[in-house]
């Protein structure tokens, strides 16, 4: 699934800037609806990277529009710009590009690992086995990225004790 682009960053140029990971952070977010009724909502980001996230919300956004962003983890905040609508349409929840107006990965509290170019059209992630903990890191594509966040995880094996199970995703380094 491609961001519906308004202007500005990554899907304005399509090169990719920072490291995309896939990471489920606790934000509050405050925001207008489309409708212009203001809302607070308690949600998470599905992917980080430095400039901005994807964000779930339950209220539906414009496109250019400003929110203000607080990470429960690290009680930063900062204001975003709405790039578009991510992914496919849902009735109980929409996927949204956000990109930051001050970027610092203070927000996230995560270090980011240097832009390879495995980055432009994938987003890492960390899974664990869920038998031996082993920890890998890993390349998803949009799809295995959807179905992880659809699961909890992804079914794979370990060649550390050779099972098959379903792969957790595991918080990245703090800073």
């Amino acid at each position: 699934m491609q961001i519906q682009p308004a202007a500005g960053g990554a899907a304005r140029t399509g090169v990719r800037r920072s490291t995309r990971l896939a990471v489920s952070l606790p934000i509050r977010v405050y925001a207008t609806d489309y409708k212009g009724t203001d809302f607070v909502e308690d949600s998470t980001t599905v992917v980080v990277n430095y400039y901005g996230a994807r964000i779930r919300l339950n209220h539906r956004l414009l496109p250019e529009q400003e929110i203000r962003i607080r990470s429960l983890k690290t009680s930063q905040e900062a204001v975003f710009r709405v790039v578009g609508r991510v992914g496919s349409l849902d009735d109980r929840f929409a996927y949204w590009g956000v990109e930051c107006l001050t970027p610092s990965p203070e927000i996230w509290g995560i270090s980011f690992p240097p832009l390879g170019p495995e980055d432009q059209r994938a987003v890492r992630a960390l899974l664990r086995c869920p038998i031996c903990r082993a920890q890998e890191g890993i390349y998803l594509d949009e799809p295995l990225l959807e179905s992880i966040q659809e699961l909890g995880g992804l079914l794979r094996g370990c060649v550390k004790c050779g099972q098959t199970g379903i792969w957790e995703p595991v918080p990245y380094t703090e800073t």
